[in-house]
């Protein structure tokens, strides 16, 4: 189903029970994307056009196929409902998400905390520039989660925001870091890369490190940061601290390595298309035609 440009807004129930719908394109012109939507559908991806300001209730309940979802690069706010009091995506085998811009949403339980919360298929999150503040609770519980990446937009990350994710193994923010909330990594045990642009070290709240393995996870921050880093607190029980940091427009190569060191990463357009996955980010200029692409939440020029 392809959804026309001038098509602006999509009402209630307009596809739900349509269980072939395996393929969507919406349209640049759309706004509004109406409750139980795309209920019952089995597309495997959506991309979310920047055009959009509002998805209602319950869009995307019993979609058991959906994996990929890209909110596109955008500069106005997007409003994501929920299913009553469970997540948006509560019922979704999501595996990938990109978000490009900043979200909203009822953050309260009788709404389901977050979009996102406690979905257990979650593998990869890329946050783009745009994007603000990581909200109280947002990733919660994803307990299969393992590669986080957040742009240089991003300042706050929120209570228990990550807690529970106990699957976490690489993580990076960019240079506009401020603040890290009580208890973000709880639980978090496993987590082996933890990667900082911010050259002053973000105050944390409650025990927002405590559980981070400090003598197994190496701490990575920008060149001429070490003392900042080694005297703040909770950044300081960090046994593996290396200032080696240069540019947040270069790609950190620690994603996932494999057994022969290469470096892996999903690939997107800047319009949050996903266009690769678990790629060797080493070889893009083979893999790749010429052009500028987001990779790990960093733009990355192939010549």
């Amino acid at each position: 189903m392809t959804i026309p440009n001038r098509t602006t807004s999509l009402g209630l129930a307009c596809f739900s029970g349509n269980s072939l719908l395996a393929n969507i394109d919406l349209g640049n012109g759309l706004k509004t994307i109406g409750q139980y939507c795309f209920s019952g559908c089995s597309m495997p991806e959506i991309s979310i056009p920047a055009s959009v300001t509002s998805i209602g209730n319950y869009t995307f309940n019993n979609c058991s196929s959906l994996a990929d979802v890209v909110i596109e690069d955008r500069t106005s706010e997007l409003n994501l409902g929920s299913n009553g009091s469970s997540p948006l995506f509560a019922s979704c085998p999501l595996d990938s998400v990109y978000i490009g811009g900043k979200i909203k949403y009822n953050t309260s339980s009788s709404s389901g905390y977050s979009p996102f919360y406690r979905n257990t298929s979650l593998r990869t999150i890329v946050i783009s520039d745009t994007e603000e503040e990581i909200y109280n609770n947002e990733f919660y519980g994803c307990t299969n989660l393992k590669n986080v990446t957040m742009g240089d937009g991003v300042k706050k990350i929120g209570n228990w925001a990550f807690s529970g994710c106990s699957n976490l193994d690489y993580f990076n923010f960019g240079s506009g870091m401020q603040s890290i909330g009580d208890e973000t990594f709880s639980d978090c045990t496993n987590l082996t890369k933890l990667i900082s642009y911010a050259e002053v070290p973000p105050t944390c709240g409650s025990m927002a490190l405590d559980d981070i393995n400090k003598w197994s996870c190496v701490l990575k921050i920008p060149q001429n940061s070490l003392s900042a880093y080694q005297a703040a607190d909770q950044w300081k029980e960090f046994f593996f601290i290396e200032d080696v940091l240069t540019s947040i427009n270069e790609i950190e190569a620690e994603t996932e390595g494999d057994a022969k060191g290469d470096v892996r990463g999903d690939v997107y357009s800047l319009n949050g298309t996903l266009l690769k996955r678990n790629v060797n980010v080493n070889r893009l200029n083979s893999i790749l035609p010429t052009g500028l692409y987001v990779v790990n939440g960093k733009k990355v020029v192939v010549k």
